[in-house]
């Protein structure tokens, strides 16, 4: 009696943690980014590169004319903010922050040696600051009342659910959204061919700066990738786990450890803070585990990156390691081209 009464206790608790996990992850209806803010985009980097007052004008008119709050969170704290503290117009830069508050906007902020956004300190010395970062922080802790992790599926072109497609399955780094990660992950290849699903934190460091919880993330995302499985039709022997920064080590981990079936590993930039065991290497090696490593050579993290490639050709990994010439911590100009071939890479029987 003892025995089945413990074994009821356990599987009441092993029920209880499932719910939890399908409680706090929550599937979003697709929506493809707007094609008038790309095109708007394209226009304000090519002005960016020379013009930070013409960049304001434009992101200033832009304002009058979108009205989703991803893209107006990105023309005011990451476009306009940083303008204007570029041209050390930080009253100006002060009031649209406020503008942006006002809208229910809060922001990614640290403080101390490593303030950021970096003119931080030079908004501290304006009246209404204190109450400014309480207000962004009375929003930021509201909004981390409910935790949800996130995902989002796009299908391919022609979708037929009596067919099987091959996954990717996308990963922010550090901070990030779906919308930033649809952005950076636009392929033909992938909108004709695959289904894609991307991902976001469940916490807020900002409006649309989302963090993956630091404890559960792997078991939230392993719990992301069944639903997916389950609603869609994957086919599982064609996973791709991706992802930039923190969020190629995230694919790392949850690939060598087998947490999600992978064929294989798109770790762009990824950031490898520890070593891991060889066993994860070999075992991985044995189940035909692929992995495309694409860094900067002037990536604060090159050297981290260095000795995963070496690691990889160590234990038998196949890979496909490259180092782009003169870019940093940030995803190369022709991008798109690395990203279908490391994706033809992977899919590759040879």
């Amino acid at each position: 009696m003892r025995k089945l009464s413990f074994l009821l206790t356990a599987a009441f608790i092993l029920i209880c943690i499932q719910t939890s996990y399908g409680q706090n992850i929550y599937e979003l209806p697709y929506k493809p980014l707007d094609k008038e803010f790309l095109d708007f985009t394209k226009t304000l980097k090519e002005v960016d590169e020379t013009d930070y007052q013409k960049s304001i004008d434009l992101c200033t008119e832009a304002l009058g004319q979108f009205q989703d709050m991803n893209i107006r969170n990105n023309l005011i704290f990451w476009e306009l903010s940083f303008h204007y503290a570029s041209l050390k117009l930080y009253d100006s830069c002060f009031e649209i922050l406020k503008l942006g508050q006002e809208e229910g906007l809060f922001y990614y902020t640290t403080t101390g040696d490593r303030a950021f956004p970096p003119y931080l300190k030079e908004l501290e010395k304006r009246d209404g600051f204190e109450t400014f970062m309480a207000k962004n922080a009375e929003l930021k802790d509201a909004a981390n009342q409910h935790k949800t992790t996130e995902f989002m599926v796009q299908l391919p072109t022609n979708y037929d659910k009596n067919k099987h497609y091959p996954i990717m399955l996308i990963m922010h780094g550090g901070i990030g959204n779906i919308p930033n990660s649809q952005y950076k992950y636009q392929s033909e290849k992938l909108q004709k061919d695959f289904i894609v699903a991307y991902t976001q934190g469940d916490t807020y460091a900002g409006s649309f700066s989302r963090v993956y919880d630091h404890e559960n993330w792997n078991a939230r995302l392993v719990n992301v990738y069944q639903q997916i499985i389950s609603t869609y039709a994957v086919d599982t022997t064609q996973v791709i786990l991706a992802g930039p920064s923190a969020g190629g080590y995230r694919s790392l981990i949850l690939g060598l450890y087998n947490e999600i079936p992978a064929k294989g590993l798109l770790l762009s930039f990824a950031v490898y803070p520890r070593d891991l065991d060889s066993t994860l290497f070999i075992n991985s090696a044995e189940r035909g585990l692929k992995v495309a490593l694409l860094c900067g050579e002037d990536d604060w993290a090159i050297q981290q990156q260095k000795k995963l490639g070496y690691q990889l050709d160590q234990y038998g990994i196949r890979n496909r390691f490259v180092v782009f010439p003169e870019i940093g911590h940030e995803f190369p100009e022709n991008w798109s081209y690395y990203l279908d071939t490391s994706v033809d890479f992977i899919l590759n029987n040879d």
